[in-house]
C-alpha cells in the first residue's frame, strides 16, 4: 500500500496539508519499523512539531497479544478528524498569505477611512504589485468573515447594511472536535444505554416552511416528531424547550446524548445543549462524519417511515399536530422483527 523509498529530497514546501498517502506511510514507518518522529518527519519533508501534531491526531489505544493496553498510530483515525475539521473550517479568503496587500488595505480602512472600492481603484490605478489580485467584493466578504486581524465590520464605512443584507448567508458556527462521534460514550455506540438519540429535520417544499424535526432512540427506535417552524438552529432549540419541559425531570434521563449531522440547523450546539430548567446543560450533543449518513441509520430508516404519509415534496405546513401524532404513534407500535416483534415502546 505504501512505497518502499520516498523523495529524501528536501525542498521548499509551505502550508501543506499531510495526505492520506502520507498518512498510511506514517503508520508503517512508526507502527512496523519503529522509527522515530524525527526520522519520519525527515522523510515527509516536514517539521517534527508538524509530525507530532499529526500523531495525536490519529494516536488510538489498542489490545496486544498479552490484553495489555497499547498506542499506535491510525492513518484512517487521523483522516477522519482532519476531514471533520476542515468541514467546519469553511472557505479561506482568497488573499492567502499576501501579508503587504492584507497591511495596505487594513491601514487604508482603519486609518485612512476608505472603502474597499477606493482602495482596489488606487492600486490599479497607480500599479500597485501585490502577490494577490482580489476585488473590493472579495474585501468585503473577507472583513465580514472575520479573516482580517485588525479590521472588524465596525471599521466599514455603511456596515450595517451590508451586515444586515449577508447575515445569514455567511452565518457559520465552527464545530469543535471533541464534539466528533468519535468521542460519544460506549454506550451510545453499542447500544445497551438507553438515552442516546440520533436526530433529523425531514423536509416539506424546498422552499421556507414547516419542517419535522426528528429523533429516534438507539436502544428501542423509540421516535419522536415535532412540527417546527423553519429549518434553523434556533427553530430545533426551541423544540428542545418543548421536550424538555414535557418530560420536567425525567428529561435528563430519557436524554442523554443526540446524535446529527453536520447541517447549519444542528451545528449551534449551545443553543442546542442549553437546558431552559436548570443551570447546567440538558445533554449533549455530538456530530456524525460528514457524508455518512449510516453513522445515524436509526433516525434514517425511522424517516422512511415518515415519507410513506409524507412523501417528498409535500408542504409540511398545513399538516396537523393530530395528524403528526398519529404518524409517531404507528411508528412506536410498529412490530420490529429484530425485537422479536415487540414494539418500541414495549421494549423501552
Amino acid at each position: 500500500m505504501c512505497q518502499e523509498k520516498y523523495n529524501t529530497k528536501r525542498e521548499k514546501k509551505k502550508y501543506q496539508h499531510i495526505k492520506y498517502v502520507e498518512r498510511t506511510q506514517i503508520e508503517r514507518w512508526y507502527n512496523i519499523e519503529k522509527k522515530s518522529k524525527k526520522e519520519i518527519a525527515k522523510l515527509l519533508n516536514k517539521s517534527e512539531r508538524t509530525i507530532r501534531r499529526e500523531y495525536n491526531r490519529g494516536k488510538i489505544i489498542i489490545k496486544d497479544a498479552l490484553w495489555r493496553d497499547k498506542e499506535i498510530y491510525s492513518a484512517d483515525t487521523a483522516q477522519r478528524k482532519y476531514e471533520y475539521n476542515i468541514k467546519g473550517k469553511g472557505p479561506e479568503l482568497k488573499i492567502g498569505a499576501d501579508y503587504e496587500l492584507a497591511k495596505y488595505i487594513e491601514t487604508g480602512i482603519k486609518k485612512e477611512k476608505k472603502s474597499p472600492e477606493i482602495l482596489i481603484a488606487e492600486i490599479e490605478k497607480k500599479e500597485l504589485k501585490f502577490k494577490t489580485k482580489i476585488c473590493a467584493k472579495t474585501v468585503r466578504n473577507g472583513i465580514h468573515k472575520g479573516y482580517f486581524n485588525n479590521l472588524s465590520e465596525k471599521d466599514m464605512i455603511y456596515n450595517k447594511v451590508y451586515k444586515e443584507k449577508n447575515k445569514k448567508k455567511y452565518s457559520s458556527d465552527r464545530v469543535p472536535a471533541e464534539k466528533s462521534i468519535e468521542y460519544r460514550p460506549e454506550g451510545a455506540n453499542t447500544r445497551e444505554e438507553y438515552g442516546h438519540w440520533e436526530g433529523d429535520l425531514v423536509i416539506g417544499k424546498r422552499t421556507k416552511g414547516a419542517v419535522l424535526f426528528t429523533l429516534t432512540e438507539r436502544k428501542t427506535r423509540e421516535e419522536i416528531i415535532m412540527k417546527i417552524t423553519d429549518k434553523t438552529g434556533e427553530s430545533v432549540g426551541k423544540a428542545l424547550d418543548k421536550i424538555e419541559k414535557k418530560y420536567k425531570g425525567e428529561f435528563y434521563k430519557k436524554f442523554r446524548t443526540i446524535t446529527f449531522d453536520n447541517g447549519t440547523e444542528f451545528r449551534k450546539w449551545e443553543i442546542l445543549e442549553k437546558s431552559c430548567r436548570r443551570k447546567k446543560k440538558r445533554m449533549t450533543v455530538y456530530y456524525a462524519h460528514p457524508y455518512r449518513s449510516g453513522e445515524r441509520g436509526s433516525n434514517e430508516n425511522n424517516n422512511r417511515l415518515i415519507r410513506r404519509f409524507i412523501p417528498k415534496g409535500t408542504d409540511i405546513t398545513p399538516i396537523t399536530e393530530e395528524y403528526i401524532q398519529k404518524i409517531e404513534d404507528w411508528i412506536n407500535n410498529l412490530p420490529r422483527p429484530m425485537f422479536g416483534f415487540k414494539t418500541a415502546l414495549e421494549v423501552a
